[in-house]
């Protein structure tokens, strides 16, 4: 093979190494009824970002991607966060995301949250 050859397949495998596989069954719907809020919270005098789910809605949940809004000096910065709850998110059912080893602590002096999308069970 030659050395153009492996550079041209290495650009046509890089959107897939980059996002991985995605199944074609997944359908992300703009969420009404579930709702994800985050906090910065201090432990031991380290900030670090709490996500809460809930769902209001009727549909039972599999997958929920979330727009995190980290604000620092006034300079807003978006970033899409996705997660898929230890257990299926059957209405009004209501979890916290848990915190991993290791995880960084939070620049921003503020954080919200923008739209949410989900992956109904069907």
């Amino acid at each position: 093979m030659s050395p153009h050859s492996i550079l041209r397949a290495s650009f046509l495998l890089l959107p897939t190494m980059l996002f991985g596989c995605k199944s074609e069954s997944e359908q992300w719907d703009k969420s009404a009824g579930v709702q994800v809020s985050v906090y910065k919270e201090y432990e031991n005098g380290k900030p670090y970002l709490t996500v809460f789910y809930e769902n209001f809605g009727e549909d039972t949940v599999s997958k929920i991607r979330y727009q995190l809004i980290s604000i620092k000096k006034g300079h807003a910065d978006t970033t899409l966060r996705e997660f898929e709850p230890p257990k299926l998110s059957r209405p009004k059912d209501r979890h916290t995301i848990p915190r991993h080893i290791g995880e960084d602590t939070v620049a921003a002096d503020e954080v919200r949250v923008g739209q949410v999308w989900v992956v109904k069970n069907k």
